[in-house]
């Protein structure tokens, strides 16, 4: 390949334009067709994507697109490709579990209408790369008493209390059998499903995916109330934040062990006195995420919904090394609906109130916005880190082609 420049050779100025942010690669792809070139090449882009931002899987939750997610840079705006969910059936309100490490692997939960008041759930084990994809029905239903589900499962992906079922699921790798592993957990009211019954665990079970059976552990020894699917992954278990009762705030953290196929030990929060500004309701915004390896809680504040914390457990396990890492004051008017997570680059994931999907660096609280603008309150979705995944993907909407992550919208 010819020089890129009179005085540098090509080769340095590739390596230059590969440390380069997304935004200037756009301004620079209209130097000259030489330079335009380059930036679309898969080696390139692959070498870009190394030395930038992990990627992001959005997956939509509202009805009308509900196969159509879109594939985003942690620190792009503009350079995001559709990529088509190929199901069979209809599957709507779907919700992230958790992937592999190299976005290989995709785990979702799905909601199918059945009959009034009922819908039933599946799991869904989707590769990007491939398009290949398992669907894991659950053969029991989720009743709820508005059709066709509740709007807090959209919103927060598990069903709320109109329910009188609601299923959370753990996603995770099991090195010592080397293979991929799904926890369900199954809370009900019981056979009788009477409305002053407390719902409670009633089920728990584990999915294998080496060899694709389902083992039912039958009824968990815990009373904890936990909501929503992990996204918290450490240590060999999935996490979840817990409660002692429904309407309880959250004053532990439950963990299920992928190897043993069993519950750990209960969990402590942080100190008290370090969360009275912050709210711990099972309705808000606090979640469990992943900080470089370490496990990490996301509050926001009781009064003040622009400020937040993000504590990290140093030594896994022990309550007394939880340390809070950031103290967060987002800009005046930056009002958040749900925290998504943190990405491997240490940046929040947020769902502002106007549903648009931002980034916040946590270290200067500057926000970005990615490019996802949901309709409304039942028209959002649902974010996975894919990590430092090939430039390559191939499925159903892509074919063979390559994936161009600066092309323009």
């Amino acid at each position: 390949m010819e020089s890129l420049s009179g005085t540098i050779p090509s080769n340095i100025m590739v390596e230059i334009l590969a440390c380069l942010p997304a935004r200037s690669l756009a301004r620079f792809r209209c130097v000259a067709k030489s330079w335009r070139s380059l930036l679309s090449e898969p080696y390139f882009l692959k070498m870009w994507m190394n030395r930038t931002g992990t990627s992001l899987l959005v997956v939509p939750l509202e009805f009308e697109n509900r196969d159509q997610c879109s594939l985003v840079f942690e620190n792009v705006t503009f350079g995001k490709k559709t990529l088509t969910l190929p199901l069979e059936e209809i599957w709507f309100s779907n919700s992230v579990i958790g992937s592999s490490g190299d976005g290989a692997l995709v785990c979702l939960t799905g909601l199918s209408y059945t009959r009034h008041r009922a819908s039933k759930q599946a799991v869904i084990l989707w590769s990007p790369f491939t398009g290949e994809v398992n669907v894991l029905s659950n053969k029991g239903c989720v009743h709820c008493r508005r059709w066709p589900v509740c709007t807090e499962s959209l919103i927060q992906g598990y069903n709320s209390a109109c329910c009188h079922q609601y299923l959370v699921h753990g996603f995770g790798y099991e090195p010592s059998a080397g293979e991929y592993k799904v926890v369900r957990i199954t809370y009900s009211h019981g056979i009788g499903r009477q409305a002053d019954t407390p719902i409670q665990p009633w089920l728990v079970e584990v999915y294998s995916l080496g060899s694709d059976t389902w083992k039912n552990l039958g009824r968990p020894d815990f009373t904890w109330t936990v909501r929503g699917n992990s996204r918290a992954f450490v240590n060999g278990a999935a996490h979840w934040l817990a409660s002692p009762t429904v309407d309880a705030p959250y004053n532990s953290i439950a963990a299920f062990d992928m190897k043993e196929e069993a519950f750990r030990e209960v969990m402590e929060l942080p100190r008290s006195e370090d969360l009275l500004q912050f709210s711990l309701n099972p309705r808000g915004k606090v979640t469990l995420s992943v900080s470089r390896g370490s496990l990490a809680l996301i509050a926001f504040g009781i009064w003040n919904r622009e400020e937040c914390g993000i504590w990290v457990m140093k030594e896994y396990g022990v309550a007394e090394s939880w340390t809070k890492q950031h103290h967060i004051v987002l800009p005046v008017g930056s009002t958040v609906r749900a925290a998504l997570g943190l990405t491997g680059n240490g940046k929040l994931l947020l769902r502002m109130v106007d549903e648009k999907l931002v980034y916040c660096d946590v270290e200067d609280a500057q926000i970005s916005e990615v490019g996802i603008q949901g309709g409304g309150i039942d028209s959002c979705f649902d974010v996975i880190d894919l990590g430092r995944g090939d430039a390559t993907l191939r499925n159903q909407a892509g074919g063979s082609s390559t994936l161009t992550m600066l092309n323009h919208q």
